[in-house]
Parts: C-alpha cells; structure tokens; sequence
C-alpha cells in the first residue's frame, strides 16, 4: 500500500511538472506574466544603466548588453537633468495566455519616460509619457506614465525603457493583465474623486458662511480648503490630466509650487484658529512670518536649478510643518479649547513628510504608496481644522452674546434682569389685550434658600441657584421668557397655556424635579419649589401690578404647605348703585 502511494504521488508531480518542461526552462532575469497572477509589482532585481552624457539611443543600448547591472527594483536612483537612466525587463508571456498586459510607473511626476519593444528585427516602437509631455503625446492618458506590452506567448523578450528626471527617483514598475488593470483605474479615479469632491464641498461650504456671516475666518477656511485640493490633485496627477493637459511646463513645476502655497496657507489659517497673539505675541509674529517665506520660496525655481530649488522647498516646507507642530504644542500649552483637533490635524502631515524628506535623503527605502498616505493626511487635515473653526466662532459668538446681554440678564443664573422681564410682560400684556392669546405668569420661590445658605454657606446657596435654573429651563420652552426678580425668586411667562390644569402639570414636574438630590453634593441637597401663578388671558393683572400680587400670595404660604401651587384670584366686581332720576310731577 505505501508503495501504491508513492507512485500515486509520483505521477501527480510528472503530471503537474509537464506544462513547465514542455515550456522549457525559464532563463535568469526573466518575470513571467500569466493567467495566475493578473496584476503585481516587479519585486525582482532588474537591469539598469545609467548614461551620465544622455548621448545613447535604443540601437547602441540593445547591442550591448554588458553596459547593465543588476539592482533592486525600489533602487534609488541618482538622476539629475543631465543623465538618463535605461532599463532592461525581459518578460515571458506563458503558453496559452491570451490577455493583454500593460505596463505602469506610479510616478506622477516623472519628466519623461519611453517604452521600446522590438519590432522585426531591427525596429522598434515607443510609446511615451511624462509630465514634461503634453498629454496628447502620451501613448495611453492617466495620472502616470502608463504602457501597453506586446508580449508574444511562450518567447521572452526585452523591452527597454528610458526615464529622464531632474532629482533622483525609485520606480514602481507595476505589471497587470488588461481587464484587471481598467479596474484599478477606475477604483483609482472614483476614490480621488470623492476625496477632491469632498474638499471642494467643504471649501464651498466655508464661502457660503463667510457670505452669511462675514467672518474672514471662513475665507481662509475655503482657501485653505481649495489649496489643499489643488495639491492633492496636482501630486496625483489629476491637474496634469484635465488642467494642464496643454501647459506640460506649468504642470511640470506646478508639483513643487502648490504644495508650499498650502503649507504656508495652513499656517495662517492655524494662526487664526489659535490666537497666538494673546499668550505668545513673539511666536505669532515668527509664525506669520514663516508662513510667508513659505510661499515666497517657490521663487526660488526661477533663480537657481531645478534640484536645488525642489531640496530648498522641501526644506522649507518641514521647517514650515515643524513650526506649526509647535504651535499647537503651544495651543495645547494654553489650554486652547481646540488644541486636540490641530494636534490631529498636523501630526499625520509632519510624520508623513518627515518619511518623505528622509526618502530624498535616502535614510528609509522608497514607499511609493507614501503619496496616497499624504494625500489622505493632507485632506482630513481640512475638516478637523473647519470643525476647529466652528468650535472657535462657536465660542466667540457665545462670548458676544453675553457681552451684548449684560445689561440685560442677570450676571449669575443668565437670566433676564427685573427690569428687561418687565418689558417682556408689558408685550405679553399687550397681545393677551388685543387678540386674547392665552398666557400664564408665574412666580416661583425657592424657599429653602436661605437654610442652604446659613447652613452650607454663600457658594453652594449659588451653585443651588444655579442648579434651579436648569431645572426651571426643563419646563421652559425656547421661547418663554424667565427673569431673575429677587434672591431666589424666578418669574416666567408661559405662553400656549389655556387652563390652570395644563399649567399645574408643569409646576407639579417642576416641584418634583427640585424633590430629588442635587448630585455631586454632600450631605444630600433638595430644592423646596413654591409657585404663585395667574392666567393672564382670564384674569388681566396689570403688568405693573402682577408681580406684586404675587409676592403677596407667595407670602401667604408657609414653608411646609400642602398646597406650594395657588393661584391668582380675580378681584371681586361690585354691582353699581342705580339712581332712578324721577321726573317731576
């Protein structure tokens, strides 16, 4: 029996092994494409030269193959301006296969890169890409440089590719099937797109406030918002697909100009979140400053070579992250009600550009994947800072308010004074008079006050105060005016009240809620809730006489009545004396 197995075995492998021998051995260097792996990333060495004079073409690079050395994939290479890198990739199609395959370098911003495949036996066809091309030069439109493979089944074959660059690059070579790959660009576009669809939303969003509110705050948000997307799009190479389509040179330097204007944008916009100005009026000056020179180092393209300009910038835009990093520390420092949200904002930022700066300094391996990591930090960072926004304006719209409401509300509970409660009774007086609109007044005491003063002294007497008012608010709606008009006497109008019934119902829920223990205090504290009601549309008090009929009737009840709900009775009419005139006689 286990010699059965053996040969089971045995056969099993011959059989699974024919494919390949039939196929022939595969020879070194080679990456085999097939129907078992339809989309994946070159992982093995490669074969590269790199011609320091960019004198060489395809005919003298293809006959002497001696000129290549293998490296890694990802290897960094050192380009400049002056010299072109050449790249040798057999592939081997496998027998049976019948897909097509492409070939894709997710670099956005490569200046130039050429396909050659053989053609006969002497031709050669290419197919070119780049930002420095006009995207109709490009063999296939997209955000990178993107090549069809013509690969005959079972043969290998050399395709050779050329790249040109002004700085040092690593490249992803990316093979996959056809039908796969329309699918990643696809999944590729529809991502991008809700994400500079959402930012431009939100940049929207800060322009329709600033019209409504007329806060520059908002107009630094949008601009903010829209630099941020124009980034993103430009270092994924969306601008150079449907803005700069034609204008090859201004995409080409587009890439190292937006990203610096949204750096040094972001850092005015985070000043005027946090005002610096209050607690560090020296770092705010060096942050706006800073801010500033950040925009104005693009300049430096224009005086100096491409490279150092491109290492300058980069330079500048950590110094620039690094000082907005310290000012939310800063922030965080002074207890800044929004010191959370710019750590949350900022810190995903500074850590991917530090991981990009030590790329260009070639201290970690190439991710090329690093952009989409950026470009997804870069894009939360705008609504965490907009929320930020809205927490501030939020706070110093609160802050307005109270000052506006000084005169009128009371500077312990917030609410109204005697006098400003008063002006609202004469309007309510006045609506009940003329259209009959059913109202209710009423006056509510604490009458425990004074023992939870006596006892437990004039802070927690306050903080009781306090506690009542949020317990008077449960019964309130928006729209009820309540006045502070003694020590711990509260009036209240209740408008859409017809019958004492209806109104009872709410004292009862309010004496109830006072009944339970005030958290957070011991020994347990309860509020003792009298309340002197009049239904104004049935019994029209005056208003300069209301309040004081009901400081009377509340002076009638003691401390312990069974009965802390009574209301206002009507004053009795008398009947007037008839005189019958008698006509004389």
């Amino acid at each position: 029996m286990p010699y059965l197995l053996v040969r089971f075995a045995l056969l099993f492998a011959c059989l699974c092994a024919g494919p390949v021998w039939a196929a022939g051995p595969v020879p070194a260097n080679t990456i085999v494409v097939g129907d078992g792996n339809p989309s994946f990333e070159v992982s093995t060495d490669i074969q590269t030269w790199l011609d320091t004079n960019s004198k060489a073409d395809i005919a003298l690079v293809s006959v002497f193959p001696k000129l290549f050395t293998a490296v890694p994939a990802l290897h960094r290479h050192g380009l400049s301006d002056r010299d072109t890198l050449w790249i040798k990739l057999r592939l081997l199609r496998t027998v049976g296969n019948t897909a097509s395959w492409t070939l894709n370098i997710a670099q956005p911003t490569l200046d130039a890169v050429t396909l050659f495949q053989r053609k006969g036996p002497d031709g050669w066809t290419e197919q070119n890409a780049g930002d420095q091309l006009a995207q109709a030069e490009w063999s296939k439109k997209g955000l990178y440089p993107e090549f069809e493979l013509n690969l005959p089944a079972g043969v290998p074959q050399d395709v050779y590719l050329r790249v040109r660059n002004y700085q040092h690059v690593s490249l992803p070579l990316r093979i996959a099937a056809a039908p796969t790959r329309e699918s990643q660009r696809l999944l590729e576009m529809v991502l991008l797109g809700l994400m500079l669809g959402t930012l431009l939303a939100l940049a929207t969003l800060s322009a329709v406030r600033y019209a409504e509110h007329g806060n520059w705050a908002d107009i630094l948000a949008s601009t903010y918002g829209l630099l941020v997307l124009m980034a993103v799009a430009q270092i994924n190479g969306v601008l150079n697909v449907f803005v700069w389509a034609t204008l090859p040179l201004w995409g080409n330097y587009a890439s190292s100009v937006i990203p610096m204007v949204a750096v040094g944008a972001g850092l005015l916009f985070v000043r005027n979140l946090y005002a610096l100005s209050t607690h560090y009026h020296r770092y705010d000056v060096f942050l706006g400053s800073t801010a500033w020179l950040t925009m104005a180092s693009v300049l430096s393209l224009a005086v100096v070579e491409r490279a150092s300009a491109d290492k300058f910038c980069t330079l500048a835009m950590t110094f620039a992250i690094t000082v907005g990093l310290a000012a939310t520390a800063l922030s965080w420092r002074g207890n800044s009600s929004i010191w959370r949200w710019l750590i949350l904002a900022y810190v995903p930022q500074y850590a991917g550009l530090m991981w990009l700066l030590a790329d260009s300094l070639g201290l970690v391996p190439s991710v090329w994947e690093m952009r989409y990591i950026t470009s997804v930090s870069a894009s939360l960072s705008v609504p965490i800072l907009l929320y930020a926004l809205s927490r501030v304006t939020h706070d110093r719209k609160e802050l307005e308010m109270r000052a506006n409401h000084l005169p009128t509300q009371d500077a312990l509970t917030g609410l109204l004074t005697p006098q400003a409660f008063h002006l609202q009774l004469e309007e309510a007086y006045e609506r009940i008079v003329s259209n009959r609109e059913p109202m209710a007044l009423v006056l509510v005491r604490v009458i425990n006050h004074e023992p939870i003063r006596q006892s437990l002294g004039d802070a927690l007497a306050e903080q009781c105060l306090l506690r009542a008012v949020v317990k008077l608010h449960r019964i309130l709606r928006d729209v009820d005016p309540a006045g502070r008009v003694d020590t711990a006497h509260f009036a209240i109008l209740l408008e859409g009240v017809p019958t004492r019934q209806a109104l009872t119902e709410r004292m009862v829920q309010l004496i109830a809620s006072g009944l339970i223990p005030l958290p957070g205090l011991t020994p347990p504290v309860t509020l003792q809730f009298q309340a002197a009601c009049v239904l104004l549309h049935e019994n029209p008090v005056p208003p300069e006489e209301a309040l004081g009929h009901l400081h009377a009737l509340l002076a009638t009840m003691s401390a312990h009545t069974r009965r802390p709900i009574r209301f206002l009775d009507a004053v009795p009419t008398q009947a007037a004396t008839l005189r019958a005139e008698m006509s004389p006689t």
